[in-house]
């Protein structure tokens, strides 16, 4: 991995006589080091574009990542969208979901920063929904603070897996809607059917889903000296299908002054 201290030697020790650099002495320093770090490290400029276009698409798309806690009568049950980008319903007969790189984990998530068995969200009666981390490689975050111990989620949680990052929901309490007035169904053309009571108890009707046969084995063990820290983001399988790999970029020097000042703010 490119050194960040390295940077320094690229720079101009440019100063205005008060002894301070103005901003567009910053920006003319910056776009040198930008120059350097395009010349001699190409390879770490293109993953930085890659991941600005990855985040580009999501948040047009409007996708954001969530796992929710749902206890509805005596059903307890994770709503999540991490699972083949469709929102699915995961049961666990004792109330505990796995997260991480095995194909056998509650929530398997084909994430190389992942360990195997990442982490588990394990819900306690009357208590609610714990996060415990299991030895993790590169560690897991609630509200950017590391998880040493059992830690209670609460409602809009921020939670970060490795390079896995996704917002927790929590709902325990549910209502039944007052039911529609005759007018209002034959102003739409519908035909009012008879009148039901909510139940009690949440039966929700669960399909199982199962991973395609033939994806390839992301859960797999690592090559031999390989370690899961040394990764840096590396796009998962469908990511390679669906996105060509970016050719050398030919960007404008606001462009690039731009994704420089962002990438160093990170």
């Amino acid at each position: 991995m490119f050194d960040l201290n390295a940077l320094a030697d690229f720079s101009p020790n440019l100063q205005n006589p008060a002894g301070q650099p103005t901003d567009l002495e910053q920006r003319l320093g910056l776009y040198q080091v930008f120059l350097k770090l395009y010349e001699h490290h190409r390879e770490l400029l293109n993953e930085i574009i890659e991941l600005e276009n990855t985040d580009n698409r999501h948040r047009l798309r409007g996708v954001w990542q969530y796992v929710q806690g749902v206890i509805h009568g005596d059903q307890t049950y994770l709503m999540t969208n991490l699972l083949q980008d469709q929102t699915q319903i995961v049961t666990q007969s004792d109330n505990l979901w796995v997260i991480g790189r095995d194909r056998k984990a509650s929530l398997p998530i084909s994430d190389k920063r992942l360990s195997r068995r990442h982490a588990i969200v394990h819900h306690v009666a009357d208590k609610g929904f714990f996060l415990i981390d299991l030895n993790s490689t590169n560690g897991t975050f609630v509200n950017s603070e590391p998880v040493r111990s059992p830690i209670l989620l609460r409602d809009g949680d921020r939670i970060r897996l490795g390079s896995l990052s996704f917002v927790f929901f929590l709902c325990e309490n549910s209502r039944c809607a007052d039911p529609i007035a005759a007018d209002v169904l034959s102003s739409v053309n519908l035909v009012p059917s008879a009148s039901k009571t909510c139940p009690t108890e949440a039966s929700p009707a669960i399909g199982t889903t199962e991973l395609p046969a033939n994806q390839p084995g992301w859960d797999a063990s690592l090559p031999c000296g390989e370690k899961e820290t040394s990764m840096f983001l590396k796009p998962n399988a469908r990511q390679r299908e669906e996105a060509p790999k970016p050719s050398n970029p030919q960007l404008s020097p606001s462009q690039q002054s731009d994704i420089l000042d962002r990438f160093l703010n990170r």
